[in-house]
């Protein structure tokens, strides 16, 4: 089930509407990947180099493992669902971050807007506060007026820990 907020953003893009965190932001289609995942871009010569590519199989079989929702395409940084191996339901699943470093990060909050608003808070012309401002007045319940009260995610493994327990799987069986 798609959680409420992610089913209001897709219908305010839909509509041509955009949404309160940058308009570089794009929501992404069910089952669509996220652009930051593409490794097109490595030759050959450095899949052949274990490292390289006991990496690029940790990371892909990581992102197996979120359900993707969002990508920046100014940054490049791409956000979902840590589903993990547990598979938790959206609902209970914390919000995480990929970006052009191939790490994967945790958000604070509770839902999309909740982490994207403190993602990109830091950054807005209104800052956080605003952000908040633009997503309740569509709806959009946020549970903190401070992105400091906004709760930290718990999930084991973490997606940084599942990437590197693959990684180092992988490495060790090239």
């Amino acid at each position: 089930m798609v959680p409420e907020d992610l089913a209001i953003w897709r219908r305010q893009q839909a509509e041509g509407n955009s949404n309160p965190w940058s308009e570089a932001l794009r929501l992404l289609d069910d089952d669509e990947q996220p652009p930051a995942l593409d490794t097109s871009y490595l030759t050959a010569e450095d899949l052949a180099n274990p490292d390289i590519a006991a990496n690029v199989r940790a990371i892909a079989q990581t992102a197996t493992l979120i359900t993707w929702v969002a990508q920046d395409e100014d940054e490049g940084q791409a956000f979902g669902y840590w589903r993990g191996p547990n598979d938790l339901p959206l609902a209970a699943a914390p919000i995480v971050s990929f970006d052009t470093e191939g790490q994967f990060h945790l958000l604070r909050g509770t839902t999309l807007s909740e982490a994207l608003s403190d993602e990109y808070g830091q950054w807005a012309d209104d800052g956080y506060p605003g952000l908040v401002a633009q997503c309740r007045a569509q709806g959009v319940s946020i549970s903190a007026d401070d992105p400091d009260d906004l709760p930290e995610p718990t999930a084991s493994p973490t997606p940084a820990e599942h990437h590197e327990a693959r990684y180092r799987e992988f490495l060790a069986g090239s």
